[in-house]
C-alpha cells in the first residue's frame, strides 16, 4: 500500500507540474520530429554542414528508439509531449515494480522480503527521477529488465525452444535502452553455468553452454547488423582514460554493483561533492571508500544465503561478474562511458533482494540497525530530492509541448515563438540554439543545436558549417559570449561575414542574426 501511495504521489506531482528532460532524450525527440521527412524507421533529418540550406538524413544509432518513440506516439493521441512523458514514466515504473516483485518471489524469497525491497526502491532517487527529469532509456529499462530476468530464470534449463523468446526479449530490452544487449548477454551467460552440480551434471552443462552460446551469438549478430554497425554509439566514442586506470575501474564497477539499487553513489556525491560545500576533491574517492563495504556486503550475503538460495547466488553473482568485467574492459579500452552507478543498476537490484533477506534473517540487531539507518537515509534522500526537483521545475518555464525547459527563460521561449512563424518562408529560416531541448520549441522553421556548454573551444573550432539561408538566427547564453565560445560558434558559419552579425539581447541569452534582404 505504501509503495502504491508513494508512486501515485510521484505521478500526480509530475502530471500537475510537468517534468523536464535530459539532453540525450531531447536529441531523440528532435530526430523523432523529423520522421515525416525521412525514408525509413529511426532515420532522422538534420542540418547538412556542407550546405546549411539542405538537410541530411541518417540512421539514429546514438539513442535507443523507445525513449522517444513511446512518448511521441502518446503525443500523437492529442496530448502534450509532457503528458506523454508522464504517462510513459508511470507505466514503466509500475511495470518495473510488478516485475521486480514477481522476479523476487520466483527466486524463492518470501513476500516480506520482496515488500521491503520494493519499498526501498520506490523511495529511492533513481526511481522518482524520471517523474521530475525524464531520463529516457533508464526508466524504460527499469520496467522491462526484471521481466527479461524472470524469463531467463523460467527458461534457465536452456532447451532449444528457449532461443526465440530470449532473442525477442533481448530485442525489447535494446529497443528500450541500447545497453539492454549487455544485460541480455550477461544474464544468458550466467544462466548457462549457475545450475546445481554444474560439473557433475556435465551433459546438462554442455547443452546449456551450446544453447546459451548460440543465443548470445545470435543476439550479438542481430544487434551488430541491425544497429551497432550502422553508425556511432556511446560505445564507439573515445573518452579520456582515468589516470588511476584499472584500480579505479574495478572500484567503480564493484562499488556501483553494491550502491546503485539505493542511489547511494548519488547520495554520497550530493554530500561530499556538492559544489557549494565540497568535502572530497573527486568522485573516485567515493568509490574507493565504497569498495571495502561493497566486498564485505557481498561476502555477508553469500555466507547468509549459500544454503537455502544457492542457485540464486550463483546466478546473481555470475550476472554481476559478467557486467562488471564487460564494463571494466570497455573503460580500459577508452570508450566514452560516464562514471555513473546507473550502468550497473539492474544487477544491483537483483542483488538487493538477497541483501534485504540476509539482513532480515540475521540475528544481529546491530547489523539490522545499521541496515535500517542506511535504508532510512536513502529513502529520506530520495523523497526529499524529488520534492526539491519538482519545486525547481515549478519555477522553470513551461515549453510549448508541456515540458519544463530548465536551461531557458520565459523571455527566450517567447522570442523563439516570434521567430517560428509558419508559411512558405518557414523552411528558409534556420534557428541555431545551444541545447537540443530548445529545438523542441520550434514547430515551423528549421532548427538545430550543438551542445556548447559541454564542448570545449577546441572542439567547437572543428565544426564548420557552409552555405547560407535567408534568415539565420544563432541563440547563445550570455556566458558563452563572455568565455569566447559564442565567437567560435558564429565563425563556424564560414559563409557569413563575422562583422555582419546583429544581435538582440534577451537577458541571460543573446540572439545573433543575419538576414538576406
Amino acid at each position: 500500500m505504501a509503495v502504491a501511495i508513494v508512486t501515485s504521489a510521484y505521478v500526480i506531482a509530475s502530471a500537475v507540474i510537468r517534468p523536464a528532460m535530459y539532453s540525450d532524450s531531447a536529441w531523440g525527440f528532435a530526430g523523432w520530429d523529423t520522421r515525416s521527412r525521412t525514408t525509413a524507421f529511426n532515420h532522422a533529418s538534420g542540418l547538412d554542414s556542407s550546405n546549411i540550406a539542405r538537410e541530411a538524413e541518417g540512421f539514429q544509432t546514438m539513442w535507443s528508439p523507445g525513449q522517444h518513440v513511446l512518448p511521441g506516439l502518446v503525443e500523437e493521441l492529442g496530448v502534450t509531449l509532457g503528458a506523454g512523458i508522464v504517462a510513459v514514466s508511470a507505466v514503466f515504473s509500475v511495470l518495473g515494480l510488478a516485475g521486480w516483485c514477481a522476479l523476487y518471489r520466483s527466486l524463492g524469497f518470501p513476500l516480506r522480503t520482496a515488500t521491503v525491497a520494493l519499498a526501498l526502491i520506490a523511495c529511492s532517487r533513481f526511481f522518482n527521477l524520471p517523474f521530475s527529469t525524464y531520463n529516457g532509456g533508464e526508466v524504460l529499462q527499469f520496467g522491462v529488465a526484471p521481466w527479461f530476468l524472470l524469463l531467463i530464470w523460467t527458461l534457465r534449463d536452456l532447451r532449444w525452444f528457449a532461443v526465440p523468446p530470449l532473442i525477442a526479449g533481448a530485442a525489447i530490452l535494446v529497443f528500450m535502452k541500447l545497453t539492454g544487449i549487455v544485460v541480455a548477454g550477461a544474464a544468458v551467460g550466467a544462466a548457462m553455468v549457475s545450475h546445481d552440480q554444474a560439473l557433475s551434471r556435465w551433459r546438462d552443462t554442455v547443452r546449456k553452454l551450446v544453447v546459451g552460446g548460440v543465443t548470445i551469438g545470435l543476439m550479438g549478430a542481430i544487434f551488430y547488423i541491425a544497429w551497432y554497425g550502422r553508425g556511432a554509439t556511446a560505445a564507439t566514442l573515445v573518452g579520456v582514460p582515468h589516470p588511476h586506470g584499472l584500480f579505479f575501474y574495478v572500484a567503480l564497477t564493484i562499488s556501483s554493483t553494491w550502491s546503485a539499487a539505493l542511489s547511494l553513489g548519488d547520495l554520497a556525491s550530493y554530500i561530499f561533492l556538492n559544489p557549494g560545500r565540497p568535502i572530497l576533491r573527486s568522485v573516485e574517492s567515493i568509490f574507493y571508500i565504497f569498495l571495502p563495504f561493497s566486498v564485505a556486503a557481498f561476502v555477508f550475503v553469500y555466507l547468509a544465503l549459500r544454503k537455502d538460495h544457492g542457485e540464486y547466488l550463483r546466478f546473481a553473482f555470475l550476472f554481476a561478474a559478467a557486467m562488471v568485467v564487460f564494463l571494466t574492459l570497455n573503460l580500459l579500452a577508452g570508450m566514452s562511458i560516464t562514471f555513473d552507478e546507473r550502468h550497473l543498476r539492474v544487477v544491483s537490484l537483483l542483488l538487493l533482494v538477497g541483501g534485504v533477506h540476509a539482513v532480515l534473517e540475521s540475528r544481529s540487531r546491530i547489523l539490522q540497525g545499521v541496515f535500517a539507518a542506511i535504508a532510512a537515509i536513502s529513502m529520506v534522500y530520495g523523497l526529499s530530492s524529488f520534492v526539491k526537483r519538482m519545486h525547481h521545475n515549478l519555477h522553470e518555464p513551461l515549453g510549448i509541448r508541456g515540458v519544463r525547459v530548465d536551461n531557458a527563460t520565459q523571455q527566450l521561449l517567447d522570442f523563439i515563438r516570434k521567430l517560428d512563424v509558419g508559411g512558405p518562408d518557414a523552411r528558409r529560416t534556420l534557428i541555431f540554439m545551444p541545447s537540443p531541448e530548445l529545438v523542441l520549441e520550434v514547430k515551423n522553421a528549421r532548427s538545430w543545436s550543438n551542445h556548447a556548454d559541454f564542448e570545449s573551444i577546441a572542439d567547437l573550432r572543428k565544426q564548420v558549417r557552409r552555405g547560407r539561408v535567408d534568415r539565420l538566427y544563432v541563440i547563445v547564453q550570455r556566458r558563452l559570449v563572455e568565455n569566447g565560445k559564442a565567437d567560435v560558434i558564429l565563425r563556424s558559419f564560414v559563409d557569413y561575414p563575422i562583422d555582419g552579425w546583429a544581435q538582440v539581447p534577451l537577458g541571460d541569452f543573446v540572439c545573433f542574426y543575419q538576414v538576406d534582404s
